[in-house]
């Protein structure tokens, strides 16, 4: 009996077996391939694999044999899976040479319709000392895949320096083979040397070609009003997402015009633009040359960046009240583990000003600036439950203000804060711990990326 119960499951039909395996999860799929050879052969069937994520970090799993893993699979599925997420550990050198072998495999993929570089820091760390070769390997292995796909929707490089700084080489060929087909390109970068770097050149008409791009990543260095009236024409698609990194740069660079914004932002009526402002450290002044009433700002972030000035918030509430929807200022703290900047300078306080006047914002995340304990009374009132997310430590609170005007000791005014503020927010609210800050915050010999790296490139995924 048991064998006629197996010779039936052996003679199910390939299309039969794939659509049971199409409703089971990747564990369950894999059970239920041990039941015979029939069911084996269908595991990689092309249905089942539309999207790979290549988990690349031989250091996270010592006794998992990640390469043989991440080799087995991209034989079994590399030439015809649709999407592609290749996470990758680039500080370890081994593991940036598996991530270029599964590069080098999707080289023969037609399919590919996706791909996305995810790596845990914004630059590659090689094998050798010939790292130009290795370099090379990439841009060709990327090149040979662009060239390769029938249509590819969307690229992401990881904010890697190293190959965005080739960026050209790559917008070469995607505006002669995926000019139809591309949607979402992302080449803005996170510098290594952010006071010093190579600015290289990028031809703005090869934008012209893509009339279906809706989401696209660029460095500032990049913008012009030449490259917004080729991304405002007639006959192209909206621009729905406009993502901008903003390093230290050279202000003899002519800046985006109010009016070539307003083009843009008329061509695409419902058009998001974020500001990453990276390592920033020219003159507070200078992020007046970035910002515009024109521009659509729908989220400003800010990480390690003493370029920035607090009364820039002011600046941003007057022109950008109308579509801002989050704030992140991110900064690391000093040596007692307390904030660098404040906002206590005396006058109205920007964080206030810009909760008032901005409708639409809803997430709020601060660290390494001291804030007042009054203030973040007065933004959860003015906000309420419209401000969905409110993130501060408690180290970078400062109550003496409350103290001195409710006559409280410094415990009853932390506890008087964070019961005004869950009543202002309509939900139970308390600071963040200290062991809830990224790293780099709390230690200046860890790299600074860790500490933002994956909220970009959350901006990045497809």
């Amino acid at each position: 009996m048991a064998g006629e119960s197996s010779g039936l499951w052996n003679n199910l039909p390939s299309i039969i077996i794939v659509e049971i395996f199409s409703f089971l999860n990747l564990k369950d799929r894999l059970n239920a391939s041990s039941v015979c050879k029939a069911w084996r052969n269908n595991l990689f069937h092309p249905k089942l694999w539309r999207k790979v994520v290549f988990q690349l970090n031989s250091c996270d799993n010592k006794s998992v044999n990640q390469s043989n893993g991440a080799r087995f699979l991209a034989k079994h599925c590399g030439k015809f899976v649709r999407e592609v997420v290749i996470e990758v550990n680039s500080s370890n050198p081994r593991d940036v040479q598996l991530c270029k072998e599964v590069l080098k495999v999707l080289t023969y993929n037609n399919n590919l319709r996706a791909l996305s570089i995810k790596p845990l820091s914004s630059r590659l760390e090689w094998t050798d000392y010939n790292d130009t070769l290795s370099l090379d390997q990439y841009v060709e292995f990327l090149i040979r895949i662009i060239k390769r796909a029938h249509c590819l929707e969307h690229l992401s490089l990881g904010c890697i320096e190293e190959l965005l700084d080739l960026s050209e080489h790559f917008l070469t060929p995607l505006s002669k083979y995926q000019a139809k087909c591309l949607r979402s390109l992302h080449l803005s970068s996170v510098k290594e040397v952010p006071g010093s770097y190579f600015v290289s050149d990028l031809n703005s008409s090869l934008f012209n070609t893509f009339l279906n791009l809706e989401h696209l990543s660029i460095d500032y260095d990049h913008l012009s009003d030449r490259l917004f009236d080729g991304l405002a024409q007639s006959q192209r698609r909206p621009l729905c997402r406009l993502i901008i990194h903003v390093h230290p740069f050279d202000y003899g660079y002519p800046r985006v015009s109010d009016a070539a914004w307003k083009r843009l932002a008329l061509h695409s009526p419902s058009l998001e633009v974020t500001i990453n402002l990276l390592h920033f450290h020219n003159l507070a002044e200078n992020v007046r040359n970035v910002l515009s009433g024109e521009m659509p700002l729908a989220h400003f972030r800010v990480y390690f960046s003493s370029g920035f000035d607090v009364e820039n918030l002011t600046q941003i509430a007057f022109l950008n009240d109308h579509s801002l929807r989050s704030l992140v200022l991110v900064d690391e703290l000093d040596d007692d583990l307390t904030a660098a900047a404040t906002f206590l300078t005396g006058g109205i306080d920007p964080l206030v000003m810009l909760a008032w006047r901005c409708k639409k914002l809803a997430y709020i995340k601060i660290i390494g600036y001291e804030v007042g304990a009054d203030s973040l009374i007065a933004v959860s009132r003015l906000r309420g439950e419209q401000l969905k997310d409110l993130k501060i430590p408690a180290c970078c609170i400062s109550s003496s203000q409350l103290e001195e005007s409710e006559q409280l000791t410094q415990q009853e005014a932390l506890e008087y804060m964070q019961n005004e503020v869950s009543y202002g927010l309509g939900q139970y609210w308390q600071p963040m711990a200290l062991n809830e800050l990224p790293l780099a915050v709390r230690n200046v010999d860890i790299d600074a990326d860790g500490a933002y790296l994956n909220e970009l490139l959350r901006d990045q995924m497809w």
